[in-house]
């Protein structure tokens, strides 16, 4: 099974994921709800379009300092809820995730709850709720109050997100090691992996600050809202996901992402991995994931869709049929995907706010 980014059927047994999937569609149709009504006509219009670029983002691995051999990436629940609010932002992850699973087989299909969980609910609700404590009026937020506010958000979010996944996989039953050291490793790991998020976020949020401060809900200098329109803050977001997605990727790092390393890459006392999940149901949903992902892991398919691939020979050998051209079309095909995905969801929000008003 592909690691990639994000948590693996292999870290759950079928009970813990079927508990898992169904609280995440609760807390999806919850937010959905919420943010009918608290969405405004400034963030409605940019939903789609800074879904599509966190998806973007998410596939730039970096290598992180101190680890080398380790990387990182996006989460961009933070991000997204400081753009979106809490509520539009878990409905926005939850799109992404889905498209990352069922087309690009990152993260596991029984894991997809627990991926909403660990990088949506978890990282939208806390680091927003952080962050709007540490910032306090918005309308009148003093640029370094906010910028220091969304950094120790991301911390807090993605640490706390990760927290959760040696718990997950120890009520499954497939950790070899004590869960106590498991999450001591996984939240350390995420302590750096959330500084190094908080500097992007601290970026696009300075961005933003400065074109369109009426989209992060700050006193616009003018009635325009800010230097750029809308229309043309969402431009110029698509341009750069498009950028990220196509180009970007290339550059990204190789190395094992935080949760891969921990999971299969640490070296642990008396065991050669952390978990191991011996379940043939497991492995049977494993098989249905490979064989009908579009682009497992942002490559070409080996084999036409519905069947097996070929194993290959050695690691060095899969690593070596990976394309990049074939990893810019799935970056693009992703990000245009979620785009459509997530504006459709925004404007079916509308819709309904809109019929609520009447």
């Amino acid at each position: 099974m592909i690691l990639a980014m994000h948590m693996a059927n292999e870290l759950l047994n079928i009970p813990i994921a079927a508990v898992t999937i169904l609280i995440a569609a609760g807390f999806v149709a919850i937010a959905a709800a919420l943010a009918r009504r608290s969405l405004t006509t400034e963030r409605l219009p940019l939903m789609g379009v800074v879904g599509a670029f966190v998806f973007a983002a998410q596939m730039i691995n970096f290598t992180l300092p101190g680890m080398p051999g380790t990387s990182g990436h996006l989460g961009g629940g933070v991000l997204l809820a400081i753009i979106l609010g809490p509520w539009a932002a878990i409905v926005a992850m939850a799109a992404i995730l889905v498209v990352q699973c069922l087309l690009f087989q990152d993260g596991g299909l029984l894991a997809l709850g627990c991926n909403i969980l660990n990088m949506g609910v978890v990282p939208c609700l806390t680091g927003w709720g952080l962050y709007r404590a540490l910032l306090g009026p918005v309308s009148t937020a003093r640029p370094w109050r906010q910028y220091l506010a969304a950094w120790a958000a991301c911390i807090l979010g993605v640490a706390g997100g990760a927290a959760l996944v040696p718990f997950e996989a120890g009520f499954s039953g497939v950790l070899r090691v004590p869960t106590v050291s498991f999450l001591a490793l996984m939240v350390g790991v995420h302590l750096i992996i959330g500084f190094v998020e908080g500097l992007i976020t601290f970026v696009v949020v300075a961005y933003l600050r400065q074109v369109r401060p009426v989209s992060l809900g700050l006193a616009a200098a003018d009635a325009s809202g800010g230097r750029l329109s809308r229309g043309m803050v969402a431009a110029s977001l698509l341009a750069t996901a498009a950028l990220l997605a196509a180009v970007v990727a290339w550059f990204a790092s190789a190395s094992p992402d935080g949760l891969e390393w921990c999971t299969t890459e640490h070296r642990w006392a008396g065991a050669d991995r952390a978990v191991e999940e011996p379940s043939s149901a497991v492995a049977a949903v494993n098989a249905w994931q490979t064989r009908w992902s579009l682009m497992p892991d942002y490559s070409r398919r080996p084999a036409p869709l519905g069947e097996d691939p070929a194993a290959p020979a050695s690691t060095t050998a899969a690593k070596a049929s990976v394309v990049k051209p074939w990893g810019s079309l799935a970056g693009l095909l992703g990000t245009a995907v979620t785009l459509g995905i997530v504006w459709s969801a925004a404007t079916l929000l509308r819709r309904r706010k809109t019929i609520r008003s009447s």
